[in-house]
């Protein structure tokens, strides 16, 4: 009986030093022995590492341009400092052959071939594996648009399916007023494409949004103070209406965003005065009648300076980031305690692409001129900062049945394939017709 408590005793030591280990450590300890491989596979071992390493490292997105990355994590011992390529470069430009970043969610990257509209890719960067996903049969050349992605979490936040959304069509009613969305849906549970038609009661503004928990948000073209939202993994045709929490609260010197925090939506508006700046953030409670429940309401004696808001922290709801338009920095503010500083360049903590910053906080909080004509514009809502999450814990990317897996050197090679045969195309076309002419 000693010997068994003794050994049982070692067993739970063991297991407490291994959760504490990096998580690219703790994937090679799995091939020590099957014991060891068994207790690292465990659902007991992921929710106790989970508990330990709270936060992970995310980067804060304007489209395919990474703004800001925080080191929030210390468990990747495989992730450069700075500045951290989460994303591949190679997956963010916008040239033919590259690989196109579209969306992210739960972890998850949905990228595009510039080269092959017909088929997209769903995957981890972090793990470097990607699911190829097939066009829809109803669209074997891609002529819809790749739109986004939805994923469903387990309780530890862990990636449970995927669905991928692309636009078939988008039109208006007869009265400019009402919209119809017909999209094409992909699940990773069945492997198929669907197609569904969503009716909306107001035009969709832009096709900006967030998504969280298979709800994907947009802001409303026309009509202040609501979002539309869609929850991709319901039966319902209709695209919901979700009242703002300030509306009409029309002042122009607000700076309002939409954002997550802590698995919520969360909503933040900034009022930047000269000897402070004036914090509000609403949390939204989706099981809960669509209803708004105000976290914070702080006032930053901060110096003068048109600050306006960037994000939460998607682990810690107390964490808001501003960014000064004057002095062209970041600021951190401690909601609970009231206080706030300024976040240095390439710091231990974080990598800001400052000139980026300016160009994207300068096109989405640019000032608005009289001739813009409509009062409205004084009530808009930033919902183009998009946060990357890197996945808190090394599970495989739900696996679509008869789906083709690769990693991320086959994705690059068969983009660069691609692009080399379509460039031959190209060429064999254009002699042709130079010798039909000549």
């Amino acid at each position: 009986m000693a010997m068994e408590a003794r050994t049982h005793l070692l067993e739970v030591l063991q297991t407490e030093i291994l959760a504490r280990l990096p998580l690219k450590t703790i994937s090679r300890f799995k091939s020590v022995c099957k014991l060891w491989k068994s207790t690292i596979e465990s659902a007991y071992f992921r929710r106790l590492f989970l508990s330990l390493h709270r936060n992970s490292s995310w980067s804060l997105m304007h489209g395919p341009d990474e703004l800001i990355v925080f080191h929030g994590c210390k468990t990747r011992d495989n992730l450069p400092k700075s500045p951290p390529p989460l994303i591949p470069p190679s997956f963010k430009r916008y040239h033919i052959g590259d690989c196109i970043y579209r969306d992210s969610s739960g972890g998850l990257v949905l990228i595009t071939d510039g080269s092959d509209k017909a088929y997209c890719y769903v995957g981890s960067p972090v793990l470097q594996q990607w699911i190829k996903i097939p066009p829809p049969p109803s669209d074997p050349k891609g002529d819809s648009t790749v739109f986004g992605l939805t994923t469903r979490l387990d309780e530890d936040g862990v990636v449970l399916s995927f669905k991928v959304v692309r636009i078939a069509s988008y039109g208006v009613t007869n009265d400019y007023l009402s919209s119809v969305l017909t999209v094409l849906v992909y699940s990773s549970e069945s492997g198929v494409w669907i197609s569904k038609v969503i009716h909306s009661p107001h035009q969709i503004g832009n096709m900006s949004n967030i998504n969280l928990n298979g709800m994907i948000y947009f802001g409303c073209l026309g009509v202040p103070g609501i979002l539309l939202a869609h929850d991709f993994y319901s039966e319902s045709d209709q695209l919901r209406v979700v009242q703002l929490p300030d509306y009409p609260d029309y002042n122009k010197d607000y700076k309002r965003t939409l954002t997550t925090s802590e698995g919520f939506v969360t909503y933040v508006r900034a009022l930047a005065k000269k000897e402070e700046t004036v914090l509000k953030i609403w949390r939204f409670n989706n099981d809960d009648d669509d209803t708004w429940h105000l976290l914070w309401e702080v006032r930053f004696p901060m110096i003068i300076g048109d600050y306006v808001p960037m994000a939460m922290n998607p682990f810690d709801v107390t964490t808001v980031y501003l960014w000064s338009q004057r002095d062209h920095h970041l600021v951190s503010c401690n909601l609970r305690k009231g206080d706030y500083g300024v976040l240095e360049d390439a710091s231990n903590d974080c990598f800001i692409d400052s000139s980026v910053c300016k160009k994207s906080v300068d096109e989405l909080w640019r000032p608005r001129s009289p001739s813009d004509g409509d009062e409205h514009l004084d009530f808009e809502v930033c919902i183009w900062l998009i946060q990357f999450v890197i996945p808190r814990w090394m599970e495989s990317v739900p696996r679509p049945p008869q789906a083709e897996v690769i990693d991320t050197r086959s994705l690059l090679s068969h983009a660069t394939a691609t692009h080399e045969r379509m460039v031959r195309e190209h060429e064999t076309m254009m002699r042709d017709r130079e010798n039909y002419l000549f």
